[in-house]
C-alpha cells in the first residue's frame, strides 16, 4: 500500500505540476536535482555488495559496515530535505518524488544491512 500511494501521488503531481513535463516554466538543469537522492541509494547498494559478509562464516560480522549503511540513510534523508527546499514552485512534485526515492532507499538499506551482517531472513 505504501508504494502504491507514493506512486499515485508521484503520477498525480507529475501530471498536474512538474518541471519535467509541459509546464509554464522552461526546463532547467537544477530540476534534475530531484533525482540526487538516487545517487545515495546506489551508494547503499554498492556498499552492501562490497562489504558482504558470508553467512557461512564462523566469525561474527563487524558492526561498523552497518553503521555506514545507517549513515548513508541519514545522508539520503538530509539530501531529500534539501531537494524539496530548493525546488520552489514544484514542492509537491519534489516531495512525492523524494518520498518515493526514500522508500526505495529504505528497501535498499534493508537488503544492504542483511548483506553486511550476513544475517539473511
Amino acid at each position: 500500500p505504501v508504494t502504491v500511494t507514493l506512486a499515485a501521488g508521484f503520477v498525480l503531481t507529475l501530471v498536474v505540476r512538474s518541471p519535467l513535463v509541459g509546464s509554464g516554466s522552461p526546463f532547467r538543469r537544477r530540476h534534475l536535482l530531484v533525482l540526487s537522492p538516487l545517487a545515495v541509494t546506489l551508494l547503499i547498494l554498492v556498499w552492501g555488495s562490497v562489504m558482504h559478509h558470508p553467512s557461512t562464516s564462523q566469525s561474527l560480522a563487524p558492526n561498523w559496515p552497518g553503521y555506514v549503511v545507517l549513515a548513508l540513510i541519514i545522508i539520503q534523508f538530509l539530501v531529500g530535505i534539501w531537494v524539496v527546499w530548493t525546488m520552489k514552485g514544484y514542492r509537491w512534485f519534489s516531495a512525492f518524488t523524494v518520498a518515493l526515492e526514500q522508500w526505495f532507499g529504505l528497501a535498499s538499506a534493508f537488503v544492504a544491512g542483511m548483506s553486511v551482517t550476513g544475517d539473511w531472513l
